[in-house]
């Protein structure tokens, strides 16, 4: 029976009871990122600014006033009030006051806060290279120090880029196994070649085989055999996979003498391989015995706390500080391709920022346009993507949209400013200004 250790979700250890509770991790500091322990937030109030006391979370930021906001926690919930800072931005909205949801992003300064409400978490040191300290990501490396020695088949599933191939390598790794991780993306294997590729050949099997070949499960035999886009490979070797990963013996081509092999075999995939089973185009029983565990890798824009974190590593120790900008883009960005995306902001930002005081906005490539964002399901109100600067000479040397394609736009994005600025490419003021040309009322659209 399958068992999906679900970490999108961050479901807790079945065992584990604990009451909920709400936390405060300080993941930016002046623009830099922090990599401070969460803090429990008690019923009642918590100050945050830069002279708090112990009983508030301090930050020791220019931008912060000495009482900047407060937190306050009570039986209905938790929210944020602006006390005496400039402004507050909470899940991507400019706020004097708002309630505080799991996954919260606050903004004040060049700092940052992300909230949670959960049960408390058992100790999840960062290991095999996993970083982060999301629940989801602490629940990924608690199991797969459970499961990692048991020797079971294990499936990865989870959008592009979001790290398979270092879960497997964590999973080698953690499993003491003594021979190779052995790594094969299976759509990229040509197809008369597959079944030689996979399980081996002898001289003479095929035109072209002037030697024998081991395959991918004799050379990892000891270790970990690591079979990417699970999902491409092709009906007629799914049968073939199924025998050998039941009977651990691999035939090769050409030849009627079996092998046996000791392997590991880790799958993945980013389809979804019940959908794929349902239309007839993946064996079920295949499903079944690749997946006695499932690990199922959460999204990076479900990681907010680790974005900060992921990035610090890719820029190196002697980076400049993030600007209140790029900061605010950076925690709100919807990270389609993951942490590949993020390893590309990176690079922009090293190349562009190289010299340079502070990172800023600017050094990065335009955003994703919105309406591409679609195909995932588009960030939620509360996760928006950060509109991009723009001067008022950029704006006017600019094409205005006519009445009728403004309109389009706010009731597509339900009268939230933001949301239109970033799909036009314009500043927030801009369209401020188009909405009084044409005498329009945001009420109206946000209704």
């Amino acid at each position: 029976m399958s068992r999906t250790y679900d970490s999108t979700l961050g479901d807790s250890v079945p065992t584990q009871r604990a009451t909920t509770r709400w936390t405060a991790r300080v993941v930016a500091i002046a623009g830099r990122a922090a990599d401070e322990e969460p803090r429990e937030l008690r019923a009642g109030i918590t100050p945050i600014g830069r002279a708090v006391g112990a009983a508030g979370i301090a930050l020791d930021d220019p931008r912060v006033s000495r009482q900047h906001a407060s937190i306050e926690v009570g039986r209905d919930g938790a929210s944020v009030t602006l006390d005496g800072g400039a402004s507050l931005r909470l899940d991507g909205q400019a706020v004097s006051s708002g309630p505080i949801g799991d996954g919260s992003v606050l903004l004040l300064g060049a700092s940052a806060i992300v909230f949670r409400h959960r049960p408390p978490e058992p100790p999840s040191p960062e290991a095999w290279g996993i970083l982060g300290h999301s629940p989801s990501v602490r629940l990924l490396r608690r199991t797969i120090a459970m499961i990692a020695r048991t020797g079971s088949t294990i499936l990865v599933t989870g959008e592009s880029g979001t790290g398979k191939e270092l879960v497997a390598s964590a999973i080698h790794e953690a499993s003491g196994r003594k021979g190779p991780l052995v790594a094969s993306n299976t759509s990229a294997i040509p197809a008369q070649l597959a079944e030689a590729h996979l399980f081996g050949h002898v001289a003479g099997a095929y035109t072209g085989a002037t030697t024998s070949g081991p395959g991918l499960f004799r050379s990892a035999d000891g270790g970990t055999l690591f079979l990417d886009e699970i999902g491409e490979l092709a009906p007629e070797l799914q049968p073939k996979l199924l025998r050998v990963l039941e009977d651990r013996v691999v035939v090769p081509v050409g030849s009627t003498k079996g092998v046996r092999v000791d392997v590991r075999v880790v799958c993945a995939t980013n389809r979804d391989l019940l959908a794929e089973v349902d239309a007839g185009r993946f064996r079920g029983d295949l499903y079944a015995r690749i997946s006695d565990f499932t690990l199922e890798l959460a999204p990076l824009r479900d990681r907010r706390e680790d974005v900060l974190r992921l990035l610090a590593r890719d820029l190196g120790p002697d980076a400049p500080p993030l600007t209140h900008d790029l900061l605010a883009s950076l925690l709100e960005r919807a990270w389609r391709f993951n942490v590949r995306e993020l390893r590309k902001v990176a690079t922009q930002l090293k190349v562009r920022g190289e010299g340079a005081e502070r990172l800023t906005h600017d050094m990065l490539d335009a955003p994703t346009p919105a309406a591409s964002l679609a195909a995932i399901g588009g960030p939620r109100p509360a996760r928006a993507v950060a509109a991009p600067a723009a001067s008022d000479d950029d704006d006017k040397a600019r094409a205005i949209p006519t009445e009728e394609a403004l309109i389009a736009m706010l009731e597509r994005h339900r009268g939230v400013v933001e949301f239109v600025a970033r799909e036009t490419g314009r500043s927030r003021r801009q369209v401020h200004r188009w909405i009084e040309k044409y005498g329009l009322d945001l009420a109206k659209f946000r209704a």
